[in-house]
Parts: C-alpha cells; sequence; structure tokens
C-alpha cells in the first residue's frame, strides 16, 4: 500500500490534521461503513511517513477481514472510498483557510437555490470583501469580473437596470484578467527562452500589453506596471533604467504585491543583474546579492520551509565572488537543513566547495567537487567550471598541474558541444572559459606571456559578449601581468 494513492493522500494530511480527519470519517453524514473508520484507525498508526511493513496489502487485509482469503478487489472498494473521505477533507480544510473560496461557492449555491434576495446580499457582500483585498492580482480581477458577471446574468435579474458604466466596469475585470495572466505566463516563457535552447511566438502579446497600458486602472497599479516592465527589461536587458524602476519596487515597495509577484519580480531582475555582470557591467554583482538578501529576509525562496537547491547556490556563487565568506559559512549553516533531503549532500558539497575556493583553498574545493554525483546539466556544469578554475589556481602555484589543467579543459569542451540540452549562447560562455584558460597556461608555461600577449588576451576578453566568471579572468590577467 506504500505507492497507493491512499498512502500519498494520507501523507499529504499534517499531523495536528489528523485529529479532524478522524472526527470527518466518523461522521455519520460523510460515512456511515465501520470498515472504512477501522481502515483509517489502523493507517494512522504509522503517519506520518505510512511506510511500515504492517500496511502491506496483505496485512491490511487479515486486520480488517480475518480469517478470510484475501481478497484484492474487496480491499480497494475499502480504501477507495476512504480516499474519497481524505479527498473531501482536504477541500472542506481549504475551505477554511479561503474565505473568499467559500464565500464565491456561498453565492454560487443561493444563487442556483432561488432565494434571489440573498443572493443579491451575499452577491454585494462578496464585492465589498473583493476590494478589501490586500492584493489586486489577475485573481482579483477574475473574481471580481465572475461576481458581477453572476449578478447580471441571474435569471431574476432586470438586465436593462444596470448601466453601461456597469457593463463597462465588467469588462475591464475581464480584460485585466486576460493581460496580466497573459503577461505572466510571457515572461515565464521568455525565462524559459534565455536558459534552455527553445524559441516561442507569443500570440497577442504586443496587442496585451497595448491594452494593459490603455487600461483605465494602469498609471495606478504596480502589478500591471511590474509585468509590463518585466517583460521590456527582457526584450532589452541594456535599459538601466527600467531595471532601476524594478529595482526600486523590490527594495521600497515589495510589499504592495502579492508574495507570488515579489518572488516573481527578484527572480526576474536577478536573472538580469547575471547578464548584465556578465557583460562586465560589475556593479551588477553587489546588486544582485542585495537582491538575494531581500528574498531571504522575506522568506521567498522559501516553499514550505524548503529552499530549492538551484536558488541555493545560486546564493553561494553571487557571495562567494564578492568574497562574502563569513556570510557564506552563515548562510550553509542556516539553509543546508532546509534544502530538498535527496540533493540536501550534492549541494552543500558544492556550496562549500565554492567557499573554499573563494577563501583561496582549491585541493579543498577539488576534493568537495569530487564528491557531487549528480547528473543533473546544472550541477555538471559548476562542478565542471569550478574544477578548472581550481586546477588553474594550483598551476599558477605550481605548474606540475598543467597536463592535468589541460585535460580539464578539453574534457569540459567535449562535454559541452556533444550536450544538445544546453542553449548556444550558453555553451558559448563555458567553451571561451575553457578555451581561455588552456591558451594562458600554455603561454604560461612556455614563457611567452609577454605584455603584448596579456594585452591580446585582455582584449579578446573584454569583445565577447557572455564569459563565464569574466572578473576572474581579469584578475587573473592583472595577476600575470
Amino acid at each position: 500500500m506504500e505507492k497507493s494513492k491512499l498512502t500519498a493522500l494520507l501523507r499529504s494530511v499534517k499531523s495536528k490534521e489528523l485529529g479532524w480527519l478522524s472526527k470527518w470519517v466518523r461522521s455519520p453524514y460523510y460515512n456511515s461503513n465501520p470498515l472504512i473508520v477501522e481502515l483509517f484507525d489502523y493507517m494512522r498508526k504509522y503517519a506520518p511517513a505510512f511506510d511500515s511493513p504492517k500496511l502491506s496489502k496483505e496485512v491490511v487485509s487479515e486486520h480488517l477481514f480475518p480469517g478470510k482469503p484475501y481478497d484484492n478487489q474487496r480491499l480497494q472498494l475499502v480504501m477507495h472510498r476512504l480516499s474519497n473521505l481524505v479527498e473531501e477533507f482536504l477541500v472542506g480544510q481549504r475551505l477554511k483557510r479561503d474565505r473568499l473560496l467559500y464565500q464565491q461557492l456561498l453565492q454560487e449555491e443561493l444563487g442556483e437555490r432561488g432565494p434571489y434576495d440573498l443572493f443579491v446580499k451575499q452577491n454585494e457582500k462578496l464585492g465589498r470583501q473583493l476590494e478589501q483585498r490586500p492584493y489586486h492580482d489577475e485573481h482579483y480581477y477574475l473574481a471580481k469580473w465572475r461576481q458581477q458577471h453572476d449578478h447580471f446574468f441571474h435569471p431574476r435579474s432586470a438586465r436593462y437596470r444596470f448601466t453601461a458604466d456597469q457593463l463597462e466596469a465588467m469588462m475591464q475585470n475581464l480584460d485585466a484578467f486576460y493581460v496580466l495572466s497573459k503577461m505572466r505566463y510571457s515572461t515565464e516563457l521568455r525565462n524559459r527562452q534565455n536558459i534552455l535552447p527553445e524559441a516561442y511566438e507569443i500570440a497577442l502579446l504586443e496587442e496585451s500589453i497595448e491594452l494593459a497600458e490603455q487600461h483605465p486602472v494602469f498609471k495606478t497599479d504596480r502589478v500591471f506596471q511590474t509585468y509590463r516592465n518585466i517583460l521590456a527589461l527582457m526584450a532589452q536587458p541594456e535599459d538601466e533604467s527600467t531595471y532601476q524602476q524594478l529595482e526600486n519596487i523590490a527594495h521600497r515597495h515589495l510589499h504592495i504585491l502579492h508574495p507570488k509577484d515579489q518572488s516573481a519580480l527578484l527572480r526576474y531582475l536577478i536573472n538580469t543583474s547575471i547578464q548584465l555582470y556578465n557583460k562586465g557591467k560589475q556593479e551588477y554583482l553587489r546588486r544582485q546579492f542585495q537582491l538575494y538578501q531581500v528574498g531571504l529576509d522575506q522568506a521567498l525562496f522559501l516553499d514550505e520551509d524548503r529552499i530549492s537547491a538551484t536558488t541555493f547556490l545560486n546564493i553561494i556563487v553571487t557571495a562567494s565572488v564578492l568574497k562574502e565568506l563569513d556570510w557564506i559559512e552563515n548562510f550553509i549553516a542556516k539553509y543546508a537543513s532546509k534544502l530538498p533531503a535527496n540533493q540536501q549532500v550534492d549541494a552543500v558539497s558544492l556550496g562549500t566547495a565554492y567557499w573554499y575556493f573563494a577563501g583561496g583553498e582549491y585541493t579543498a574545493a577539488n576534493d568537495l567537487l569530487r564528491q557531487v554525483e549528480s547528473s543533473d546539466l546544472q550541477y555538471q556544469l559548476r562542478v565542471r567550471s569550478l574544477s578548472l578554475r581550481s586546477f588553474f589556481e594550483l598551476f599558477l602555484q605550481d605548474e606540475t598541474y598543467y597536463e592535468l589543467l589541460t585535460h580539464e579543459a578539453s574534457a569540459f569542451r567535449k562535454f559541452l558541444r556533444r550536450n544538445p540540452k544546453i542553449t548556444e549562447q550558453r555553451a558559448a560562455g563555458y567553451l571561451y572559459l575553457a578555451a581561455f584558460l588552456r591558451k594562458l597556461s600554455r603561454l604560461s608555461i612556455n614563457r611567452q606571456l609577454t605584455p603584448g600577449k596579456l594585452s591580446e588576451l585582455q582584449k579578446s576578453l573584454e569583445a565577447e559578449d557572455a564569459v563565464v566568471a569574466r572578473q576572474w579572468l581579469r584578475e587573473k590577467l592583472l595577476q600575470l601581468a
């Protein structure tokens, strides 16, 4: 039963909710079958993991039907009914938390059951509650449209009594829902396009942006403005005035956005700051770090008190370039336990390797990199590029590392060229890093690293649009000058 739907549902029930679920299962309104209560009570003893050998179908069947031969169909019927009860309980819990959803469903029921005066009062109450909501996002506009729509199209409503302004407001709310949703999905697609080898033609996007800018609430609605500016920034990442407007919201007005919009804004600003930094605008690294700190302070990078391995590592990489060594140590100590259990070892090993590298402990960094087992592309790119840089640092201290360094560079280049999941633009930045280090080390070991050669390398480095670890490469050239 460990992989059954019933077990998965019970695992989703929080420990503090099990008592309420017990009452739910025992309620004669929902259930009159004592076998279902018996099954729940038996399984509850093995919460929250529900992975005991005593939960095998054979053992459970013997408990429910002692002395009778195992009958899978009979057991499945009881499990199915308990599953339905758990699902109904979860919906009930949602209604307790989401009072707006409760009021919407109540309005629909009153509208269908006939007491028109009660329906109208509930409709008006719902309208007032919507106006009091702290965030006017696309969900607000959809709920507002539905509230107006249900009133207008109720069979007993006298439609001619509605004014043209009321109908116009209804359409404006529907338009607001559409254009906000369109812009939000478009930012996600554009973001994927910048990371993965994918391309999208987004129908009606320009028309949606134009409609957003013409909408009556546009001048005062921060969410409209934020997503319009995010799309503009994605189209022109070097437009620093747009970046500054969004950054100002992130630092001064973040509270006016819904948490999901706060997270989205920080994510897109951070992505843009990475692009700008990779193009040589060094000040954006510190700005990126400050955005990460805002997100951490507001717990925007946590989902049910868990931080993703990708975000965990991105933060460490940024802080390591800035040499925020004490900060990284405290960050790892605080957030390592919040990583997904199955990624914790690799993420901490790789993150600590970046910390060691930033502190000049290159052998220790490589020792940790060899312990990373993940085949995930993001891990592989980071492990291989950091290992290559560590070997170069060791080469600068001891030229006997030359062969290891050149081998690492060649292997990394082969990996990049043979992996179809890496976009051409993204691969180019890593390929340049590998080729640059191989050339720099060859010139150094052959005693050909003249001022003229260093100048050529410097010009080549600055001429490239996107280079991985550009600032570190600049520092190596200065070190060898």
